[in-house]
């Protein structure tokens, strides 16, 4: 059908709408559902400039002005401009797939725009093509971004895909199959279609903007305990930062399971909180110096403290395994791998971040063979292969010393 004017002015404001609640969000969502499910909605049904034939590919111009120009008001409006090419990169991405997905050619000659504005056959088997065309649409840029991050980390595509989908699927499917009801409706509803079928996903948004208030919170709940001991002059500041960017994606790169990394992030930013109650602080908070008693005495107390706080106590066994060396882990059995990971980048930034007694400020090889020293008795050496694999993709390391330390 044809993009009309009416049409094309009921779609702008939805898009503006949808896109100015997006950006009002105190953490936007990258793919904001509203938005994208009026953009594919048009591009799936609806063609502009040309209509002859319904347009081919340059009827998509219309649908992807449209989209281009409310995500450009709400931009300008915001004080967001400088955002604008990423967010319209990841709108624009899915209703071009969308677009172009539904005026390809089919077996029998038509396209799936055709049947849309002439309907004809089997209604059940069109809606069903026309639903994978949109989740196809739809997860084309959290594929293209975690290609993306898995080029930038020099990490498998299996791990990044994974938490993509994990984080953006869902609403992304809901945005799809919202779009593809829509477009169907246009023909017989015209415009009020638009407004119409966006209502449900228009009641999930105050939910689910809760639900990012509360993780935010919580987020915000971990970071300033994780300080305690740093403002106290128990530990180095910045320790536990540091060991989090570190534990984090040594924990991906052995396979951690994605929903699991906030887990692992937490742990390693947390891990020192124990040294608060320490009658007498670490030199420089360096737990590595201190004898494997005083450790597990850390790591205990750490692990009482977050006990007593219901929506951290699922870490209190993490932070409380730290305190193992890796031989009593495997005598134990049950140790978690985030336990031997948080150990192991916890040790390397103690011996690299500040001059320890033992190691006199040591630089990452030196650091690294006094890991290796310790290993396997202390250090689990899976962990430690991969923080070597992990420092020499960031180029801490050379290749040629990464290989001699894994020799």
């Amino acid at each position: 059908m044809t993009l009309t004017w009416s049409l094309a002015l009921v779609g702008f404001l939805a898009m503006v709408l949808a896109e100015a609640w997006r950006q009002a969000s105190p953490t936007p969502v990258r793919e904001g559902p509203l938005t994208q499910a009026c953009a594919m909605a048009l591009a799936l049904s609806t063609a502009w400039p040309l209509t002859g034939g319904l347009g081919g590919l340059v009827g998509l111009l219309g649908p992807l002005l449209l989209a281009a120009a409310a995500v450009l008001v709400v931009a300008l409006w915001r004080r967001r401009v400088a955002l604008f090419p990423q967010d319209l990169l990841h709108l624009g991405t899915a209703v071009a797939v969308a677009g172009v997905l539904v005026r390809l050619p089919l077996p029998t000659g038509s396209t799936l725009l055709e049947r849309i504005a002439y309907p004809e056959g089997d209604t059940v088997l069109f809606a069903l093509t026309l639903l994978v065309a949109a989740v196809v649409a739809v997860g084309t840029p959290v594929v293209v971004r975690a290609v993306r991050t898995a080029v930038r980390g020099r990490v498998s595509l299996w791990q990044p895909l994974v938490s993509e989908l994990g984080r953006q699927g869902p609403v992304s499917l809901a945005a799809a199959s919202t779009a593809v009801v829509m477009s169907l409706a246009l023909t017989e509803l015209g415009p009020a279609s638009l407004v119409l079928f966006l209502v449900p996903l228009l009641v999930l948004q105050p939910a689910v903007a809760r639900q990012r208030h509360i993780r935010q919170a919580q987020r915000q709940t971990i970071f300033a305990l994780a300080r305690l001991p740093e403002e106290a002059g128990f530990a180095a500041a910045g320790h536990g930062a540091r060991v989090a960017a570190l534990a984090v994606p040594i924990a991906r790169d052995l396979g951690v399971e994605p929903a699991d990394l906030p887990d692992v992030e937490a742990a390693a930013l947390l891990h020192d909180i124990g040294q608060v109650g320490l009658a007498r602080p670490v030199p420089d908070g360096a737990t590595v110096e201190v004898s494997g008693r005083d450790q597990r005495l850390i790591a205990a107390t750490g692990s009482s403290i977050l006990a007593r706080t219901a929506e951290l106590s699922r870490l209190a066994t993490l932070v409380a395994d730290v305190g193992l060396p890796h031989h009593r882990a495997v005598e134990r059995g049950d140790v978690s791998l985030t336990s031997s990971i948080v150990r192991v980048a916890s040790a390397y930034d103690d011996l690299t971040g500040r001059a320890t007694r033992l190691a006199g400020g040591a630089g990452p090889v030196q650091a690294l063979e006094r890991i290796l020293r310790a290993t396997p008795h202390e250090y689990d050496p899976g962990v430690v292969a991969a923080l070597i694999r992990q420092l020499d993709r960031r180029g801490v390391l050379s290749t040629g010393q990464a290989a001699s330390l894994q020799d």
